[in-house]
């Protein structure tokens, strides 16, 4: 008898928050993870200078706080297991290159009063999308925390009824036409494309429209923020949940080949030849362009179709910085006090033009960054108090125009200088003397780090309308099983709810156990 029932391969926020499931109802689990730390997209580190918390991925919690691992406390992961979260009242600025700005706050009173600065007829098209959206937030929320229904299936359901009809030709049409339909002003428009784009598609692509719905339905019921002493923690809280149903997390064992016989799951093998074996399931999560190599006895087939998902759009770079204090807006207080601030232009050309100099290769000319000041309201992440940890994420292209992806290590340092120039531009004190140290991170380097994270893709796969869902990241494997192999199952950012962090590993527990026969009663609600 083998000693675990569950091998997961992977300990990122989707692998940890399956194994976390599965342990909970009483299965024995075991966690294997490449790197020398686990948690894959939400880790923290200090990569700056001692004692300055840096996350080198994730950093807002947006789409998980809906997830009724967090809403509901299903795992104790804040009652026992001491996740904690910070949460500002303003959860994103849009910082135009004239320093004026918009904000979205939790409450959706304030948020109007900003858009009306511009256009009172915007604040009340907004007001009406919110409850509208509101409406549908428990559909929205059903769908996305439990495995999806299939593609074809879902749109049947919508065309039963007018708003279902409504509904659907908002999701095939593009966030761009949608918001332009919704509002008026330019700058209203932008500020909320702006935050579209955070998927790393364009907002002008077919299949986005109804992320400024879906985003209007969450951001004031769920409220946002950031874990307390950095991204790390919800992994950390994860694993003590692993641990305390005696499962087990091990670091720097990489899986280079899960093991089939007789069309059945039955062992993982790490780089250092140690052979476990699973004695009911492993949980892969393993990209789906790596399947064919990683999978023994996969189905070609199956392992072809994965391996021609598309990426997305574009990547990111991210520069860290530690300041003997926070940054300075020129548009005004209220944008220090920001968890996110989003720079772009004030002109909607200009604002298309940075997707579309990235589609060609190149880092778009003026600022197309998502900064975030958690330091600003979580202490612990600073030296005694002291001082500021700054994300400053700015997008680009996975490869630049006619070089590999390895041609990012010669061009870092230089990139990491031109992101501060930019920022520099939209703020007073980003000057020499407030600077401690710095980092980068490129896509090279995310690409590095996880294997989920093929060119830096931190999405996993790209979140087109062909990869939604319950076509996430292609229909035959959009259930977590892969086919003519029982006991295999999928989990990462490349499978629905999608990237981000989700605790979508709470989608591929609910499939294995109900296939097993497991009972999870811990499991509340959707």
């Amino acid at each position: 008898m083998s000693k675990y029932e569950v091998v997961v391969v992977g300990g990122g926020q989707n692998s940890l928050s399956a194994a976390a499931y599965m342990a909970a109802a009483g299965m024995k689990v075991l966690v294997l993870d490449k790197n020398p730390s686990f948690g894959g997209g939400a880790v923290s580190h200090q990569l700056t200078a001692p004692g300055f918390i840096h996350d080198p991925h994730a950093g807002q919690m947006v789409l998980i706080m809906a997830n009724p691992m967090i809403a509901n406390d299903e795992l104790g992961l804040m009652s026992k297991f001491g996740l904690k979260f910070c949460q500002p009242d303003v959860g994103h600025a849009t910082v135009f290159d004239d320093n004026s700005y918009l904000c979205t706050h939790f409450s959706v009173d304030k948020t109007c009063e900003s858009i009306a600065q511009f256009s009172k007829r915007d604040a009340d098209a907004y007001r009406a999308l919110v409850k509208q959206a509101e409406g549908m937030s428990d559909l929205f929320v059903s769908g996305l925390f439990k495995p999806p229904l299939p593609f074809g299936g879902f749109m049947a359901m919508l065309d039963q009824s007018i708003e279902g009809q409504q509904l659907a030709g908002t999701l095939l049409k593009s966030a761009y036409n949608v918001v332009c339909d919704l509002y008026e002003h330019e700058k209203v428009r932008i500020h909320f494309l702006k935050w579209v784009s955070e998927i790393m598609i364009g907002p002008e692509e077919a299949g986005t429209g109804v992320i400024p719905m879906f985003l209007a339905a969450m951001q004031h019921k769920y409220h946002p923020g950031c874990v307390v002493g950095g991204s790390q923690g919800l992994s950390n809280a994860l694993v003590r949940c692993i641990e305390h149903h005696g499962g087990e997390v091990r670091v720097n064992s990489e899986v280079i080949k899960v093991n089939t016989s007789g069309g059945k799951a039955k062992s993982v093998t790490l780089k250092s030849g140690e052979t476990i074996e699973a004695g009911k399931a492993v949980v892969a999560n393993v990209h789906p362009w790596n399947l064919g190599s990683m999978i023994e006895g996969i189905d070609p087939g199956v392992a072809a179709r994965a391996k021609a998902t598309r990426l997305s759009a574009f990547g990111a770079v991210n520069t860290h910085w530690a300041l003997k204090e926070a940054p300075k807006y020129k548009a005004g207080h209220d944008v220090d006090t920001a968890a996110v601030v989003e720079p772009a232009p004030a002109s909607m050309e200009k604002f298309r033009q940075h997707f579309d100099q990235m589609r060609y290769g190149h880092i778009p000319d003026s600022i197309n960054a998502s900064v975030q000041h958690n330091s600003n309201f979580d202490k612990t992440r600073v030296p005694n108090g002291q001082g500021a940890a700054l994300y400053l994420y700015h997008f680009v292209p996975f490869k630049l125009a006619g070089k590999e992806l390895s041609y990012w290590d010669e061009v870092k340092d230089a990139v990491k200088e031109d992101m501060l120039r930019r920022y520099q531009g939209i703020t007073t004190n980003m000057t020499a003397d407030n600077i401690i140290a710095s980092a980068i991170e490129t896509p090279y380097d995310m690409h590095k780090w996880s294997p989920s994270f093929q060119n830096g893709d931190i999405m996993g796969v790209g979140t087109y309308i062909d990869q939604w869902s319950g076509r996430r990241p292609t229909p035959e494997l959009a259930q977590y099983r892969v086919p003519g192999i029982n006991g295999l199952y999928l989990s990462g950012p490349f499978l629905h709810p999608g990237g981000t962090v989700t605790g979508g590993g709470r989608c591929t527990a609910m499939q294995l156990m109900g296939d097993l026969g497991v009972k999870h009663s811990h499991i509340m609600s959707v």
